[in-house]
């Protein structure tokens, strides 16, 4: 009964957000309207600070920042922007020397506006202090993230948003753009930035608004477009028509 009232919460929202793109047509480079009320209701609170789920989660993440290698780290500070061409590896392509992919970057750009506006909504309603603020034992491995909030995780938001988007384009590489998404989130957790529930709250925040976007023929017709063009470099068929 709880996975089935989630269910129809989310299905709500996206409606809503459908609905915001429709009737209050306000964006400028973005697919949806800045109507961010409705999503913010589908999110649960987080454990407050003091719960002792807050503490298990603080636990872990002492226990990561005892284990993590010194490769972890850099692959995480080498994934500290939210890039689409990060993706690229996972694809098949030279991470080193990508090819140039104007239609895919747009469409990448627009996607994340999006996502950003939504989860910074979210971000401000909970309020979550970050880890290292309520365990000092916590010393972070990723600079520049002082100040900011926790819940949900932006960078988990933004791996998943371009997994779903890129997934769309080349639907062949879904499995492995998901391992790369996880892995790009759970960098987060390994440099003790973010809570394990706010990647997931990332990833449920990524995959909402991305469904939402799906709907409005504006994306459509520019995944359309983008999939021709990162088919063709990776010599690929084309999409069948409505895939």
């Amino acid at each position: 009964m709880k996975l089935r009232t989630r269910w129809l919460a989310a299905t709500g929202a996206v409606l809503l957000l459908y609905g915001a793109w429709k009737w209050h047509d306000d964006r400028a480079t973005r697919f949806l309207a800045a109507d961010t009320a409705a999503f913010v209701a589908t999110f649960g609170a987080p454990a407050e600070a003091d719960s002792a789920a807050t503490r298990a989660e603080l636990d872990e993440l002492l226990a990561l920042q005892a284990t993590r290698s010194a490769e972890e780290m850099a692959a995480a500070r080498a994934d500290r922007k939210t890039e689409v061409r990060r993706f690229y590896g996972a694809l098949g392509l030279d991470a080193g020397n990508p090819p140039q992919l104007p239609r895919v970057e747009k469409l990448a750009e627009r996607v994340e506006d999006d996502v950003r506006i939504y989860v910074r909504a979210v971000k401000e309603h909970f309020r979550r202090l970050r880890p290292y603020e309520i365990e000092p034992r916590l010393k972070p491995c990723i600079d520049n993230v002082r100040g900011d909030l926790s819940y949900p995780s932006g960078h988990s938001a933004f791996g998943w948003a371009m997994a779903g988007m890129l997934s769309d384009l080349v639907p062949e590489k879904r499995a492995v753009l998901e391992t790369r998404a996880s892995s790009f989130a759970r960098q987060r957790a390994v440099c003790g930035v973010h809570f394990p529930s706010d990647l997931a709250a990332g990833r449920q925040a990524a995959e909402r608004v991305l469904l939402a976007i799906r709907a409005t023929p504006e994306y459509r017709a520019e995944s359309a477009a983008a999939a021709a063009e990162l088919r063709g470099v990776l010599r690929l068929a084309s999409l069948p028509p409505g895939d």
